[in-house]
């Protein structure tokens, strides 16, 4: 965006009263090109956290400012944040340094991608909350704040396997947190509502009756709504391996997969199963 004298308050001191404004000063010269380029590629018009505006140094609403904060060479780099100038940066070093500024007022990939998980688990939505959630993780693996954060969205979705190995083997520091302590207080509470005593029945009916579906077929919902969908989708397969008509079988075992957006084991299944069918 290009400062005016029509659009100053508008874009600087308004603007950064929302969010943080990068005001560079410039010339139509080769030594300010590179900076330019460097500045409009970085920071796009619908960046959420920083605001790029661009102040010609040969437009006397420039000239002004530039005076009024004791600026002597273009081109240079102001910032600003409740209306008031907070750092500056001048020549070269506006390049040099582009990355560390961007990251002084702009979150980190881990930080976007941690906010997304928590805005999509008020929403309601885990299965996004899940993937956003991991790839935080996946981002930055020594994260303590993404591992936990995401540990946490496992257990609620009942991912208990997938939870006990993402916090097996802490670090000290780790585990001794208060954190950590109440991730394993609910994986281990998980784990115990695990073994119902309807499960428990319906895993020895299936024992001793390995050929009777409906029992099958019950006692994968029970351990896929425990958390044991792996569990349950090796007993449906197992059937499905043997006889591909068994329809209710088949639903049941696409109905438990449709549970699992996010998860790496809904695409390893889908594909068993199509490899099956085609």
């Amino acid at each position: 965006m290009k400062l005016t004298e029509q659009n100053v308050k508008e874009v600087l001191l308004d603007a950064s009263m929302q969010k943080t404004v990068f005001l560079y000063f410039y010339m139509q010269d080769p030594k300010c090109e590179k900076i330019t380029l460097s500045l409009e590629s970085q920071i796009s018009d619908n960046n959420q956290y920083v605001s790029l505006v661009e102040a010609d140094i040969q437009e006397p609403v420039a000239q002004a400012l530039a005076m009024q904060m004791g600026l002597q060479a273009v081109p240079a780099l102001v910032i600003f944040q409740q209306g008031k100038p907070v750092d500056a940066y001048q020549g070269e070093e506006i390049v040099t340094n582009l990355k560390d500024i961007l990251g002084k007022f702009m979150p980190s990939d881990v930080e976007v991608k941690l906010r997304e998980a928590l805005e999509a688990e008020a929403q309601g939505d885990l299965a996004t909350a899940l993937t956003c959630a991991r790839d935080a993780h996946n981002l930055d693996e020594k994260d303590l704040q993404a591992k936990h954060i995401y540990a946490r969205l496992l257990i609620s979705n009942k991912s208990l396997e997938a939870a006990q190995e993402l916090l097996a083997n802490p670090g000290r520091e780790e585990a001794a947190s208060q954190n950590y302590q109440d991730l394993i207080a609910a994986l281990n509470l998980a784990l115990k509502a695990q073994e119902s005593p309807e499960i428990l029945e319906l895993e020895r009916k299936y024992e001793e009756d390995p050929k009777n579906f409906e029992v099958a077929i019950s006692l994968s919902v029970a351990l896929s709504q425990a958390g044991k969908k792996e569990k349950a989708l090796e007993i449906l397969f197992a059937i499905l391996q043997k006889d591909l008509s068994q329809e209710k079988v088949k639903k049941t075992f696409l109905d438990i997969l449709s549970t699992m957006s996010g998860d790496p084991l809904q695409g390893k299944y889908r594909r068993k199963l199509y490899t099956l069918m085609y």
